[in-house]
């Protein structure tokens, strides 16, 4: 064999193994970069137009992340909240492990569907749900679907941002109104401010500053 040729090959090979490495980096970055791509709060562009600047920025659309493998859409609210109530009742709560359950936990006691029921939390502290409307089953569905099957793609704080997205969509006047109000205030839209139960009354009173506070669980609906 030539020189040149055992030169070329060598080359080649080289050339080969690299690439494979940088593909090999690039998806074990894209598997790390899964949830840190994943925003916990909504994006505003501010317009000076602070109501349609709330609206694109509570209301969702298009298709999520895991639309596609559960047949749900932003643009489908009817059909998706359907589908997603229904999750609650495929993945049972005692099919969750320790860490799922906690997980599962530390997000449904951080939002509820006030504007249709009177329970403080969808879940309580023992993971007891609180409220059997429809979107209470959403929430629960989802989030124990996300927290089972993507553990690692979806940190709590993005799941409960993501059930905030859904609860804009089911509320949308009420989730807007709170937007609004929270933008005129200087707010960062994170679900703690969109899902705070007395953030109008909080506003109102000039109290911004406990904004976001849980409040004690209590008895369920």
């Amino acid at each position: 064999m030539e020189k040149n040729t055992k030169v070329l090959i060598l080359v080649a090979i080289v050339a080969a193994a690299l690439l494979i490495n940088q593909w090999q980096i690039m998806a074990i970055s894209g598997m790390a970069g899964d949830a840190s791509s994943k925003g916990t709060k909504l994006s505003v562009k501010l317009s000076g137009d602070v109501v349609q600047d709330a609206i694109k920025a509570v209301i969702p659309t298009g298709t999520p992340e895991y639309g596609t493998e559960l047949g749900v859409s932003f643009d489908d609210p009817v059909n998706s909240l359907n589908i997603l109530a229904k999750l609650d009742s495929q993945v049972p709560t005692s099919s969750l492990t320790e860490e799922e359950k906690a997980r599962f936990i530390n997000i449904g006691t951080k939002i509820s569907c006030e504007f249709c029921c009177g329970a403080r939390a969808v879940v309580d502290q023992s993971g007891r749900a609180l409220c059997g409307c429809a979107h209470a089953l959403s929430f629960l569905g989802l989030s124990k679907y996300l927290v089972k099957n993507h553990p690692s793609e979806w940190t709590d704080d993005q799941i409960l941002l993501e059930l905030t997205k859904w609860k804009a969509l089911y509320y949308p006047k009420n989730m807007v109104e709170k937007a609004v109000a929270a933008l005129e205030n200087g707010l960062e839209l994170t679900p703690s401010v969109l899902n705070d139960r007395d953030l109008l009354k909080k506003i109102k009173g000039g109290d911004t500053t406990s904004i976001g506070d849980l409040p004690a669980m209590v008895g369920g609906c």
